[in-house]
């Protein structure tokens, strides 16, 4: 039993001495931490010690250094203001409340928010005191001032050349596109060879593909004189032989030449490919024949007039004889209906001319007239002219007396044949046509009237074309002289051009002799139209028919461009072998200087010429040339200036007369910048669309843009488009895509005919704000001066849209208002605006009524 008992208690010994070396791990571990982490906080100690003992250093340092400054200066010592020490110790006393009422107090606290909301108040009234607001300045976005790079893959190059170059005639729908791609083909030609010469056929679009070709006139003495250079995705046509060939009469190269520098691949497009097309949609034949005829109106009689003092120059004083009617009447040529016209009747009338969409829309314009009374009207109804309005029918002495039936039958047969119409059309003209015998020296129409356009017809006698002398600073009239162009000759029609444009005629027309002269108005012509389409082929060929060699030398050289927002025209340090003008849209010009920065120097609208100078100067580019909206251009080539300098140097004397307004305006605008631009033309330029945004629904943007619309008028012919008057001229659906040509188109033709247009948007992001961002060469933002300066629900969506384009802020004010307030917390808030206007308006536009009552009152 003891050795039991031995055994029993040394296997208890074991057990506690296995317990005691357990615990003596856990014993050391523990001490261990514990040595840690005394030793890091007498480390930090240390370290908290050493850091009060070096800020304690710097304290003494400066005490002793503001010791030293007192001493140097102690009529100089610095104190604090009572009021900045009010404003610091109670910003302290709001941190404190903060902190500890966030950390003690539970509950809601609304009353603690409400005392310190009222202490901050106090406390901020006298910051804004000594803290007065600035005027932000930012920098515009990268875009405002540089181009667009990115290209677009979708259309492949051959076809994107195509549709750019026959964009020459309008906008053309896929399937009509697919439908002249069909009659395209390729011409390879090697160095050297021809693409045409004199004698060959004018008939043909040409576009090149890759190479290089060389377009020049050979004169008679063998010389050859270079016109310009057609490069890749350029092409060579003449809008005039377009119209010659579909109008049947065939058109031949008489004095140019083209011919290849290098390998070259050609896509020809024959000019009858249009014939199926206007055959199955007489309405686009009126929009091509009317683009053609604004083109060379912007281009030949404006452009070169203006800038390059062509006149007379510019027209023949007797007009070809007529040739071959239409293609779709070549039966109303029959011998028998040539017979019963007289033998000096074979000239050309030229007329005609609907804006785009015409078909649709005279329906609606002219709804009410009645074709048996329309014919029936007398001049001295609409007053076109006192002169005109006061000669009467009275037979002159010495005159035989003429049966008035046999002069009205006369008067319709000529227009029959000049019109293009059969004999069997003679009943459905005669309403229309109307004769009246006018004294010598009775003026029949004024350069620039609009309301009295006819197509004249000389009977008898004869008839003065005259134009006023022009400035080449933007169409301003120097003086009251008018320049004698060209006379108009029995059986000889004028007129026609202000009808097929829509314009005002660009000529005053005055009778030589006592003459007999029939006439049809616009409205008349356009009813005409409606039934019988294809008589703008014969007014067009009137009209070409009427110019002078020297135009159809400009419209070989012409070169027409399109361009979307934010594409260069040209860059800086670029050779200027070309001028452009500007036919729609808005150019911006940006000089970059040697250090990256980017400069506006100016920007160009419709009608205006742009690179001349630098051209003329033989420099290089000096700024880089962007399209600020969708744009328009010609570009008339150096060899064409060279061929007209040689031919009239009177020209010579204007481009130096040019030259020297360009660079005196550089001087006067551009006298503190080291740079010196020649084609510095300050962003001065009237605008021609312009659109208007309301900030808040509670804006009478509606009474304004009346107002605007009305103070415009007095300048020139000015139109106000909205949403509901887009929609009752061309239907409810005419914002959707399937009707953006034919959108584009009537908003072309109304920005033509009018000087300014104003687009009111709608108070949301709609499909029409849309289209009034791009056509828009200005936004006015229109809010009210006296409401918070908050920016609008949509205007940053549009300065997305419209980044290139310039915004305007109009603030209205009432008449009682004496002094416009908050103004930099409107700036502030806009960075995109760029310049601002204070308007104070009449009470009645601030009065709330309906829609209809303000648009009743103003009309």
């Amino acid at each position: 039993m003891d050795y039991l008992d031995i055994i029993r208690t040394n296997q208890q010994f074991e057990k506690f001495l296995i317990y005691l070396n357990e615990k003596s791990y856990v014993f050391i571990t523990c001490s261990l931490f514990a040595l840690f982490v005394i030793t890091t906080l007498i480390i930090c100690k240390l370290w908290a010690h050493r850091k009060k003992q070096e800020l304690l250093f710097l304290q003494q340092k400066a005490v002793h250094e503001m010791q030293a400054y007192d001493t140097n200066s102690s009529d100089m010592r610095l104190r604090f203001r009572k009021r900045d020490k009010m404003l610091f110790y109670g910003r302290r006393m709001l941190r404190k409340v903060k902190n500890v009422s966030g950390q003690v107090y539970g509950g809601q606290g609304r009353k603690r928010r409400a005392v310190m909301r009222f202490a901050k108040r106090i406390l901020q009234l006298r910051r804004d005191q000594t803290d007065p607001l600035h005027l932000k300045t930012v920098e515009p976005p990268v875009e405002y001032l540089e181009e667009t790079m990115e290209g677009s893959d979708r259309v492949p190059p051959d076809a994107l050349y195509m549709l750019q170059s026959i964009r020459i005639f309008g906008h053309f729908e896929k399937p009509i596109f697919l439908k002249l791609c069909k009659h395209t083909e390729v011409l390879t030609l090697d160095p050297g060879d021809y693409l045409f010469k004199i004698t060959d056929a004018d008939d043909s679009v040409f576009i090149v593909q890759s190479g290089l070709i060389h377009v020049y006139i050979s004169n008679a003495d063998g010389s050859t004189l270079s016109l310009k250079t057609v490069k890749k995705g350029e092409s060579v046509t003449s809008l005039l032989s377009f119209i010659d060939v579909l109008s049947g009469n065939p058109s031949y190269y008489k004095t140019v030449t083209a011919k290849a520098e290098e390998k070259s691949y050609v896509i020809r497009l024959p000019m009858q490919a249009f014939k199926e097309v206007f055959d199955e949609n007489p309405d686009i034949m009126i929009r091509v024949i009317q683009a053609i005829m604004i083109r060379l109106q912007r281009v030949l009689f404006t452009a070169l007039r203006s800038y390059l003092g062509l006149n007379s120059e510019l027209m023949q004083n007797h007009m070809r004889h007529k040739k071959q009617q239409s293609f779709s009447y070549a039966s109303k040529t029959s011998p028998s209906h040539r017979r019963s016209q007289p033998e000096n009747i074979q000239h050309t009338l030229s007329d005609m001319g609907p804006p785009p969409d015409m078909l649709a829309d005279i329906s609606n314009e002219f709804q009410h007239y009645n074709v048996n009374t329309q014919g029936s009207q007398s001049l001295n109804s609409n007053k076109p002219n006192k002169n005109f309005a006061q000669s009467h029918i009275e037979p002159q002495v010495g005159v035989a007396t003429i049966d008035s039936n046999l002069v009205h039958a006369s008067a319709v047969d000529s227009l029959l044949w000049e019109l293009g119409l059969k004999d069997e059309d003679r009943h459905f003209l005669d309403p229309f046509v109307e004769e009246r015998e006018v004294e010598a020296g009775v003026t029949l129409i004024t350069e620039g009237n609009s309301e009295d356009v006819c197509v004249w017809f000389v009977m008898t006698g004869g008839l003065a074309v005259y134009q006023s002398v022009a400035d080449n600073k933007r169409n301003i009239q120097t003086d009251k002289t008018e320049a004698y162009i060209h006379s108009v000759h029995p059986g000889e029609i004028m007129g026609g051009l202000a009808v097929l444009t829509g314009e005002a005629s660009p000529y005053t027309i005055k009778s030589k002799f006592y003459s007999r002269i029939a006439f049809i108005r616009r409205p008349s012509i356009y009813l005409i139209m409606r039934e019988r389409p294809n008589i703008v082929l014969d007014l067009g060929s009137g009209v070409v028919r009427r110019l002078s060699p020297l135009v159809r030398q400009c419209d070989y050289a012409l070169d027409w461009t399109f361009l979307e927002s934010g594409r260069a025209v040209y860059r800086q340090d670029e050779v200027s072998d070309s001028t452009y003008i500007v036919l729609s849209g808005r150019l911006r010009s940006v000089a970059t200087h040697t250090n990256g920065k980017k400069e506006i120097v100016g920007e160009y609208g419709k009608g205006d010429l742009v690179g001349i100078i630098e051209m003329i100067t033989e420099t290089c580019r000096t700024t880089t040339v962007m399209a600020v909206r969708d744009s328009e251009l010609a570009k008339l080539p150096e060899g064409l200036f060279n061929a007209i300098k040689l031919r009239y140097p009177i020209v010579v004397t204007r481009l130096i007369s040019l030259l020297s307004h360009r660079i005196l305006g550089t001087m006067q605008t551009r006298h503190g910048s080291n740079s010196a631009t020649l084609e510095a033309n300050p962003v001065t330029h009237k605008y021609s669309t312009v659109a208007l945004v309301p900030v808040s629904d509670d804006v009478p943007l509606t009474a304004f843009t009346y107002e605007l619309f009305h103070s415009l008028c007095a300048i020139g012919p000015t139109l106000r488009l909205t949403s509901e008057v887009v929609r009752k001229q061309l239907g409810l659906n005419i914002f959707e895509s399937n009707n953006e040509y034919r959108l584009t188109s009537w908003l072309a033709q109304q920005e033509d005919a009018n000087i300014i247009t104003l687009y009111q948007c709608d108070s949301s992001l709609s499909a029409w704000t849309q289209r009034c961002m791009r056509q828009a060469d200005v936004i006015l933002i229109v809010g009210l001066g006296d409401r918070t300066p908050a920016v609008g629900k949509f205007e940053r969506e549009i300065d997305r849209l419209a980044m290139r384009t310039q915004k305007e802020l109009i603030l209205l004010y009432n008449e009682t208002n004496l002094k416009p307030n908050n103004t930099l917390q409107w700036l502030n808030v806009r960075p995109w605006v760029t310049k601002h206007h204070h308007v104070q308006c009449p009470k009645r536009m601030f009065t709330r009524k309906s829609q209809y009552r303000i648009v009743s009152e103003y009309i």
